[in-house]
């Protein structure tokens, strides 16, 4: 009641300031609108006035020409005296459209006659002199009337300005009040709205200062809700995990006594354990899940996987349970749907289980017939649409809005005739709702139900350049079960790694830069990364940093680089990584530090019985060096022969990128570039003929930048690469 009232106060409130607002601007631009007329008609006096003065000097002029000419017999001073005439009578029609009212009608009306006077008499005086001469003219100017009549014209002008000073002194009275009249509105007009303005923020203070004390008793409350509801949902997983723990021991001691040699009665006691224990395990088993879905425990695993393999095992899962009702299980796929999805396998298959079983335990005859449909797909992205039907009882109109909730089912003897919890839909409504789907039904009673289950998923990718099909030459059977993934983007450097772990064995996936790593994790499970520090897009560094930060992972990651500058290893520590490797890569090192981070695998079977490398023709003492490769190689020639073709087509391009770079000045690149030949000649032995080049094009800086010399180290280093190729091409042919 006393929040309504506020509401009309505020509403009165408002309405009176507006209508205060209305007076006070009406008030105030009426004084505005006075001062401005009252300024117009002291700008119209202001020319009258001017006006008057104008008319007096020229008839003062008339008369000097007049009397000049008559005096001096010069008729030039007296050329143009009929347009000055004119311009008196023009000046004289102006004034009496400007004064024309009642105060100055009479006075105009004899200024108007003298001045006509006036003109005349000048008139008069030139025809004498034209005349009868010059002292007859002489006699005419100096009679009295045309003196009396310039005595005339200046008193009727004098009379004309002092009116129209009192009306300008009227006009202007009536200015300075307005003005005052308006500015004092104007200030009212302020301190009004200030206050206004004071008032409603005070008033939105306070309401502010209200909200936050809601919100923090309402956070309060939640808190303590969720505290609850955390201290419920977490004795419920205790006590679940409690009661299964022993419910397990007794299937399974049930399970051996069904081994045993037993009498009717026995078996049918122990049947009923058995029965009895797999109910409540279900029971349970639902409560648990449950309790992990609302206390937001529930996680998706999303992995690449067979939709058809998945569908074919819950086949095989229900149909012995379908034959025992003499029911019919169909499963229908259509074409058009994708069989390799992205996506959580574990809470799908735990889905159509449920939905699956209700089928099955609701219908004692007819069908149950799971179909699957592609609904809609935009490049990658898919939405599956499955559609679980029976011939069962069915469920009521009624109830089909809650028949996802809780404890809740068609009829209130259900749970005595079928068993269960009412909590299997439940969970199946808010397992795909985690998964941002969509659940619904359609039932009619007697005829059976159909549940529809619509989820997203994305197209699943067949991995490029992974080892899942374990080399196997030799016919053994592969011994780890270790994943690595490999970040490289030296196409050199990655056909060296994959030889590798081919032989020893190891499932392994290659990607090109950081963001790949990333997405890697993401969408699958890896015991070890393998990372490059150098790489376009995302470097070494940044990619762990946002392994540890963002995909909070403790996935060991070991550092490939080749730089061998001290402290390397402790800036690759210091970035969240756990071990270091320096370029070139030893196979012995490597498989060794495999090991102690993944723990799956043992020394492989060249490493236990390695004692001597075999036996290769000497080459001769030039640039290149084999060692190295063929260490690698156990004799697998086609092997060494790729690596070598592989490097006489990339160090011409690389140099050939390099030089576009300083010619350019593009430092980032130079050292890039410098950083990548040097992986790619390290394999042959070249290290120690061009690191000497390389390192100091590695570390430039924009301080330290000497173009020339940058160049003459260029040279030097295209000669001994040119003639690195050309003993390459040696070997190849």
């Amino acid at each position: 009641m006393q929040s309504k009232r506020i509401k009309y106060y505020l509403l009165g409130l408002f309405l009176t300031g507006m209508i205060l607002f209305i007076i006070l601007q009406f008030n105030s631009s009426k004084n505005i609108r006075k001062l401005i007329s009252g300024n117009e008609q002291v700008l119209q006096e202001l020319r009258v006035k001017n006006e008057l003065q104008k008319l007096q000097t020229n008839m003062a002029k008339t008369d000097s020409k007049v009397r000049g000419t008559v005096i001096s017999q010069d008729t030039l001073h007296v050329t143009g005296i009929e347009a000055e005439i004119a311009i008196i009578k023009s000046d004289l029609n102006t004034i009496n459209k400007m004064m024309l009212d009642d105060s100055t009608e009479k006075l105009l009306t004899q200024l108007n006659y003298l001045v006509d006077e006036k003109n005349n008499f000048n008139v008069q005086v030139l025809d004498t002199f034209y005349g009868p001469g010059k002292k007859a003219a002489e006699k005419v100017i100096n009679s009295e009337k045309g003196k009396r009549l310039g005595e005339a014209i200046n008193t009727i002008i004098h009379l004309l300005d002092s009116t129209r000073q009192t009306v300008v002194n009227r006009t202007v009275h009536i200015i300075d009040t307005s003005g005052q009249k308006a500015q004092s509105w104007g200030t009212i007009l302020v301190c009004c709205a200030c206050i206004a303005s004071l008032l409603g923020f005070l008033y939105i203070i306070s309401r502010i200062h209200q909200q936050e004390q809601l919100i923090d008793a309402l956070d309060q409350s939640q808190q303590k809700e969720r505290k609850l509801s955390a201290i419920k949902e977490q004795f419920l997983a205790n006590m679940s995990h409690e009661i299964r723990t022993p419910m397990n021991a007794v299937l399974g001691f049930t399970r051996l006594l069904q081994g045993q040699s037993l009498n009717d009665k026995s078996k049918e006691y122990v049947s009923a354990i058995q029965s009895a224990g797999e109910n409540l395990l279900d029971i349970i088993n639902d409560i648990l899940d449950i309790s992990k879905i609302e206390a937001g425990m529930m996680r998706l695993e999303p992995v690449s996987f067979s939709l058809r393999g998945s569908l074919h095992s819950l086949q095989t899962m229900f149909l012995p349970k379908a034959v025992e009702k003499h029911l019919s299980l169909v499963m229908l796929i259509e074409d058009n749907v994708p069989d390799i999805l992205y996506g959580d396998v574990l809470r799908l298959t735990q889905v159509l289980v449920n939905l699956t079983n209700n089928a099955i335990k609701f219908t004692n005859e007819g069908a149950v017939t799971i179909r699957v449909s592609l609904v809609q797909q935009h490049d990658s992205n898919v939405r599956i649409l499955f559609t679980v039907k029976d011939t069962g009882i069915g469920i009521a109109t009624d109830k089909l809005p809650y028949i996802f909730d809780r404890f809740n089912q068609a009829e209130a003897n259900t749970t005595r005739k079928y068993g269960g919890t009412a909590l299997g839909l439940a969970i199946v409504k808010q397992l795909v709702e985690l998964q941002h789907g969509k659940a619904s039904v359609e039932s009619q009673p007697g005829k059976g139900s159909t549940f529809t289950i619509e989820l997203p998923y994305t197209l699943g990718e067949v991995m490029p350049e992974s080892g899942t099909e374990l080399y196997n030459g030799n016919g053994q059977t592969p011994y780890t079960d270790a994943h690595l993934l490999i970040a490289e983007d030296n196409r050199m450097n990655q056909d060296l790694l994959r030889h590798l772990l081919y032989n020893w064995h190891l499932h392994f996936h290659v990607v090109n830069n950081g963001i790949e790593v990333l997405q890697a994790l993401e969408k699958q499970h890896f015991d070890l990364v393998l990372m490059d520090i150098q790489m376009p897009e995302m470097d070494g560094y940044t990619a762990a940093r946002k392994i540890r930060q963002e995909l909070r992972s403790n996935i060991p990651i070991v550092a490939m680089t080749a730089h061998a500058m001290a402290g390397e290893r402790e800036k690759c520590l210091s970035y969240g990584m756990n071990e270091y490797v320096a370029k070139p890569i030893r196979e012995e090192e490597l498989y060794r530090i495999i090991q102690v981070f993944t723990g799956k695998t043992g020394p492989p079977e060249w490493l236990v019985n390695h004692t001597s490398v075999p036996n290769h023709k000497e080459l001769p003492a030039h640039l290149i060096s084999l060692q190295y490769l063929q260490d690698l190689s156990k004799g697998d020639k086609a092997f060494e022969h790729t690596m070598l073709q592989q490097f006489i087509a990339q160090l011409p391009e690389d140099l050939s990128l390099l030089k576009a770079a300083i010619t350019a000045a593009d430092i980032p690149a130079i050292r890039s570039i410098a950083h990548n030949i040097k992986t790619t000649v390290a394999f042959i032995g070249l290290e120690h003929q061009l690191y000497a080049f390389l390192d100091p094009m590695e570390q430039l800086s924009d301080e330290h930048y000497d173009p020339t010399q940058t160049a003459a180290q260029f040279e030097s280093l295209k000669q001994v690469c040119l003639q690195a190729v050309e003993e390459a091409l040696e070997i190849l042919l």
